[in-house]
């Protein structure tokens, strides 16, 4: 049974003065939205994560009284799990609140995979990042607080995390655009204010199960330390702060470590050896660990990170090197670099799409072939007023001349001479105006179709 909470018990102290703890509240908040505002691009839209607990309740009320004073769109995102029979009880819940306070609504409904591999919570909680990240908004606003902060560090200290595991949650995530303004904010701070305003709120009654991690630490092991450490949610805090800026320094050293050796934004896509073997063990595995999460990639454990870095070293350069990082990928290596490819990436055979003049297009394997206009390179725009642009991949027969000083070739002979793994050649889309060949992204026009220097043209990029 779903219970609606209003007032807290008896052994929750409330302030001596009232208006005094409500202000400093709401002032944190207000100047924490001040400096982000200040210091990034002006904050037109906020998104709260919603989940009807008192968090997020007292988030809510909060950010709705600046939303008045600075007039921001706000609006909220619930995530119904269908974990608790409760669920759609929740989201009447929110409903209401929001409806009260005039406040748009998103549901998003999601469905756990029947293989956990992260556990209960962990499945739970990405797929609750996945739908808050798919927000048309400038900032998802997380009503995570300092308790929740000492309760992450000490899950990651028992998995034996590392640094960047260990600094725990940042106060604002710039790449996600995820903000947690009651991150120094305790718990009984925010059942002060909850109680100072009569909010309601609901209690999710998987909250009090131990058999949970998170649970455990939370009434098990954080009861404990306090009785003995008075000020350790505010001391770990601390250590997860000095954590975060030694994972930035290892971050500013992983980027001069690969720019120092690969040109702009190729070590996206792939990893020179020469750059991890002219460093040294530590900054090699820097590097490799900065490398995968530039690429999504979770992060592997030590042992796996230990070896697959061995093996890039110690490998011969025509070796067949395929070492699974996830269920999804894995890495290869080519030549002299390795790439981080999908598992049981297939060739897709016999496609054919038309361009319609969008700026990009998602290939059948995943790829996003871009489209611009562009002065002085590129397929001559001429070509395209009576024919249409046609993208497909090698089917075999193909001739291509790109350069007027150097003879016409087959496709699957400069494709052998290329530095492009043998994986990714059948999946090379090939750009077709009418029937004849005109373009291969990364190799060049075809000479009939090329784009004089004051004349314009359109650039494909992959």
């Amino acid at each position: 049974m779903v219970s609606l909470k209003k007032p807290l018990s008896n052994n929750v102290k409330a302030p001596t003065s009232k208006k005094t703890k409500q202000l400093s509240l709401l002032h944190l908040v207000e100047k924490a939205f001040l400096d982000l505002n200040q210091s990034h691009k002006k904050i037109k839209s906020m998104t709260v994560a919603l989940s009807g607990g008192i968090d997020s309740v007292v988030l809510l009320h909060l950010l709705y009284q600046l939303q008045k004073k600075y007039h921001f769109t706000l609006k909220a995102s619930h995530v119904h799990h269908g974990l608790s029979k409760n669920a759609d009880k929740w989201v009447k819940f929110c409903e209401t609140l929001c409806a009260k306070l005039s406040v748009p609504l998103d549901i998003n409904y999601v469905k756990l995979p029947q293989k956990k591999s992260l556990g209960i919570e962990g499945e739970a909680r990405q797929l609750r990042y996945e739908k808050l990240l798919q927000t048309k908004t400038d900032l998802v606003v997380l009503a995570h607080h300092e308790d929740d902060q000492a309760e992450t560090f000490l899950l990651q200290l028992m998995r034996g995390a590392g640094v960047k595991g260990l600094s725990s949650m940042a106060h604002f995530d710039e790449q996600r655009h995820l903000w947690r303004p009651l991150l120094n904010t305790s718990r009984s701070d925010i059942e002060s204010y909850a109680k100072q305003h009569k909010l309601k709120w609901i209690e999710d009654e998987t909250n009090q199960n131990v058999d949970f991690d998170r649970n455990f630490i939370r009434f098990r092991v954080l009861p404990i330390l306090k009785n003995r450490f008075s000020h350790i949610i505010k001391v770990i805090s601390r250590s997860s702060s000095h954590l975060a800026e030694a994972q930035h320094l290892l971050d500013d050293l992983a980027k001069i470590d690969l720019k120092s050796c690969l040109k702009s934004d190729q070590y996206k896509r792939k990893l020179q050896v020469k750059t991890l073997n002219k460093l040294s063990l530590y900054r090699a595995k820097n590097v490799l660990r900065y490398w995968l999460e530039l690429n999504d990639q979770m992060m592997p454990s030590k042992d796996l990170l230990d070896e697959l870095l061995r093996q890039v070293l110690t490998a011969k350069k025509d070796a067949e090197l395929k070492i699974q990082i996830s269920k999804e990928f894995e890495i290869r290596r080519y030549q002299d670099a390795i790439y981080i490819v999908p598992k049981n990436e297939k060739n897709q055979k016999n496609y054919e799409m038309i361009w319609a003049g969008e700026p990009e297009i998602i290939l059948p394997n995943g790829q996003k072939l871009t489209f611009k206009k562009v002065k002085g390179r590129g397929i001559n725009l001429k070509f395209l007023r009576d024919q249409k642009l046609r993208i497909r991949n090698r089917q075999g027969g193909e001739f291509f001349k790109p350069d007027s000083k150097r003879p016409t070739k087959k496709i699957k002979q400069m494709l052998q001479e290329s530095n492009l793994p043998p994986w990714e050649r059948e999946n090379l889309p090939l750009i077709f105006v009418g029937d004849e060949l005109a373009a291969m992204p990364n190799f060049g026009v075809d000479i009939k179709f090329q784009t004089k220097p004051n004349e314009v043209g359109l650039e494909l990029i992959l």
